[in-house]
């Protein structure tokens, strides 16, 4: 018989309260159960801050980022004043979809009437609302939510009364603060769909252990990693590593005009997870984020883009080979772990699937579901 909800919290929450040298692996009921996802959309989703994109990425008046956070429909748009604004996606008329993916507009239209706002949500026009006695365009405009941002990330926030985004994060500022990423220069975006469970994905990015075998061809072709391998709890809202290298031709570097990074962060990477599901890797030449949201139960849809620092692209003799270099790297990575983390998904559903130890790489793994025990259970 499977466990119900109850039991797997009771199973999250005990393992939460092991030592780490206790600890086990989350239990795999919890990738599969309904009550579960319902959970996590009711105590994560609508009240966490979420990752949409950074604000380079929409540089223009006009520009946008659109993303479903579960069943809600959002939207972020840069306005005239640069500030950025989020949105319901949403007519307030007949509740039509009203921006796709992501671009730019100078005004919002909706597809099926042709109520139109503009960048602040305000509507500004409805097609033959005249007759409609004591109809006001002025008492209409779209739902904003809350959007904040952070080193050059853009949040979105559905709880009504959610706190500051800085007050969760000024702890990991201090110590990546100096890397200046809101300066990188954005080269890559696109969104995917994964068969699997969101937090396969978040495990699977946080995971050092899993690098020797199934990167071997990739980051893992110059050398094993374990041993400059450093973890760290985090706190409350996010758990972390970093990987610590000699400066050399085939490790992360900083270029020689970056002269606000300082010793060991000139060659140091970073992988951090916003909980619950923003997740970076962070160099000196380098930022790569997941923003991961869950599709049901068994799919999730990831927003993946990468960035550079202004100074390497400058410098750079070809700047486009230079990007194509790096981004077939990346496409390998994906490409070794998009099966791994389906395989484990479906595998999950075993009734022989338990809860084993944990290596001392895992240690955020493990952090990621102490979170969700503070959360769910």
């Amino acid at each position: 018989m499977r466990p119900s909800t109850q039991d797997i919290l009771k199973l999250l929450a005990n393992n939460a309260n092991e030592d780490f040298a206790d600890s086990r692996t989350l239990p795999p009921a919890i990738y599969h159960n309904p009550g579960i996802l319902q959970l996590e959309t009711d105590r994560l989703f609508r009240r966490e801050w979420i990752c949409l994109g950074r604000l380079a990425e929409i540089p223009d008046t006009g520009d946008y980022i659109c993303r479903d956070i579960i069943d809600s429909p959002v939207f972020v748009v840069r306005q005239r004043d640069q500030s950025v604004k989020a949105f319901a996606n949403v007519c307030v008329h007949r509740s039509a979809r009203l921006l796709e993916s992501d671009g730019h507009v100078t005004r919002i239209s909706c597809p099926y009437h042709c109520w139109t706002y503009g960048l602040d949500g305000q509507l500004i026009g409805a097609p033959f609302m005249k007759q409609t006695p004591g109809f006001d365009v002025r008492s209409h405009r779209l739902k904003e939510l809350h959007c904040d941002t952070w080193e050059g990330f853009i949040y979105v926030n559905l709880d009504p009364g959610a706190t500051p985004l800085s007050e969760h994060l000024s702890a990991l500022s201090e110590q990546i603060g100096n890397f200046r990423i809101e300066d990188y220069v954005p080269v890559f975006s696109r969104e995917e769909t994964w068969n699997t469970n969101w937090k396969c994905l978040v495990e699977n990015y946080m995971d050092a252990y899993h690098i020797h075998r199934v990167h071997k061809d990739s980051f893992g072709k110059y050398g094993s990693s374990e041993e400059q391998t450093h973890l760290f709890d985090g706190n409350d809202a996010f758990t972390y590593h970093y990987v610590q290298e000699e400066e050399g031709p085939k490790s992360v570097h900083a270029h020689p005009d970056n002269t606000w990074l300082q010793g060991a962060d000139r060659s140091r990477t970073y992988l951090i997870n916003i909980f619950p599901s923003h997740t970076m890797q962070l160099q000196p030449d380098m930022l790569w984020y997941l923003s991961i949201l869950p599709n049901g139960l068994d799919m999730v849809s990831v927003r993946w883009a990468v960035s550079i620092p202004r100074e390497i692209l400058a410098a750079s003799s070809d700047r486009q080979a230079h990007i194509d270099e790096l981004m077939e790297l990346l496409h390998q990575v994906n490409s070794e772990d998009l099966p791994i983390v389906e395989n484990v998904f479906r595998t999950t559903r075993s009734p022989e699937a338990g809860q084993g130890p944990l290596s001392y790489l895992e240690r955020n793994v493990w952090q990621f579901g102490r979170y969700l025990a503070r959360r769910l259970a």
